[in-house]
């Protein structure tokens, strides 16, 4: 403005500064008439306010529904040999020979050490000649009892003479009972020299080597067999856990199924699952007062050898049902120091804060064991937003875009 009157002399000069005093006087009416605008259409004032009434916020809602669904609680479980066998030697003496490799499979019958067996041949041929030296002096003794009787009855010999070939007949019969009885042994002790296996399964080390010196009476393990098809897999139950689920039997919170309608599932240390189900087969009748816990034990086909003895696995119990059970989303809860919260909606559909009692984890959601009763509508997004007596309308559900189809 300054610069248009010090430039009078100037036509030019003149016209530039009334053109900048045009746009700038354009400029102002311009914001001038916004503002009255937005004065007349947005009144802030808190009459205004109070007179609009309270915001709705649109949020994600799941009305409650009471449904069965299964418990499948999990426990960590170790597998375990259903049968397991040391090979011991029975009788005294060398090892001579070795039938099988470490830790290979081995099928019952199979042969797997052979102590040497000459000695035990010997003795069986020394039993069998002193039955036949026991047989030949009964023989003898039987004919001169026959003999003595004639004799007798003739009165050609004293009833000492009998006497003393009765008694010869008696002892001859004794020797040979007790040569049989001998013979029984050596055979068996000749056959305890081939060491075989009473089971099919896997075999571990031999504790022995050929060559060495074994004693049947004591230091005598050899090896030790396991059976692993079928296997045991045993975990524990908690003391907590059994009481939970007694109370919750008794009062029909849940199914009562018999222990063979009950399966069992595993799961691997690496996340894969067992393909072949098992079956509970012992459950410990008492609670171990040092772990406060009962053992129970599933039997499972092995028949590929997956499991092995001493590997861990998840043991999931199916069969167990939970009846009536209310499920809601792990988004609609709120959880802090002092307890677990959801927003139901309420009359004149206006949020409202509701305590709840929490059970299991149940395929995402979470089981309410107390708080909520069916038919009532649980807010399940924008909690942040949410406030306790705040209106509330369910949000419009995302329409799928269709296929083919791209924004932009």
């Amino acid at each position: 403005m300054i610069g248009c009157e010090k430039n009078n002399d100037s036509a030019l000069m003149r016209r530039s500064c009334l053109i900048r005093r045009t746009i700038m006087l354009v400029i102002v009416l311009g914001a001038v008439s916004g503002g009255l605008y937005y004065l007349q259409h947005m009144d802030s004032t808190p009459q205004a306010m109070q007179a609009r009434g309270p915001q709705t916020l649109p949020v994600g809602m799941v009305t409650l529904t009471a449904r069965t669904v299964p418990m499948q609680p999990l426990y960590l479980g170790q597998a375990e040999a259903s049968q397991t066998v040391e090979i011991r030697a029975r009788v005294n003496g060398f090892l001579e020979s070795r039938h099988f490799e470490e830790g290979g499979a081995v099928e019952e019958g199979q042969l797997l050490f052979r102590i040497d067996p000459r000695s035990f041949g010997a003795d069986l041929d020394l039993a069998k000649a002193q039955l036949a030296s026991a047989q030949a002096e009964y023989a003898q003794a039987e004919k001169k009892v026959d003999r003595y009787t004639r004799l007798r009855k003739s009165g050609s010999t004293t009833q000492d003479e009998l006497d003393q070939w009765r008694t010869a007949q008696l002892v001859a019969q004794a020797n040979i009972m007790m040569a049989r009885a001998r013979i029984v042994k050596a055979d068996l002790d000749l056959g305890y020299t081939s060491i075989t296996s009473p089971i099919t399964g896997h075999i571990g080390m031999a504790q022995k080597d050929v060559g060495s010196y074994v004693d049947g009476s004591t230091g005598g393990l050899l090896a030790v067999v396991e059976k692993t098809d079928p296997i045991y897999v045993r975990y524990t139950v908690s003391e907590q856990d059994i009481l939970q689920a007694r109370r919750m039997a008794a009062s029909g919170r849940t199914n009562q199924p018999l222990v063979d309608q009950i399966t069992l599932s595993l799961t691997l240390a690496d996340g894969a699952p067992y393909p072949l189900k098992g079956k509970i087969s012992y459950t410990d009748p008492q609670i171990d007062p040092s772990t406060s816990s009962s053992v129970m034990r599933g039997t499972f086909p092995n028949p590929g050898g997956q499991l092995r003895p001493g590997q861990f696995v998840h043991v999931r119990v199916d069969g167990i049902n939970r009846l009536n059970a209310l499920l809601v989303p792990k988004s609609a809860v709120i959880q802090n120091p002092t307890g677990a919260f959801v927003y139901v909606v309420g009359e004149g559909d206006k949020a409202e804060l509701r305590p709840v009692k929490l059970g299991e984890w149940q395929a995402g959601q979470w089981v309410v064991e107390d708080g909520l009763k069916p038919g009532e509508t649980v807010i399940t997004d924008h909690l942040m937003q949410v406030r306790p007596g705040m209106a509330v309308t369910r949000a419009p559900e995302a329409k799928p875009q269709a296929a083919g189809t791209s924004e932009g």
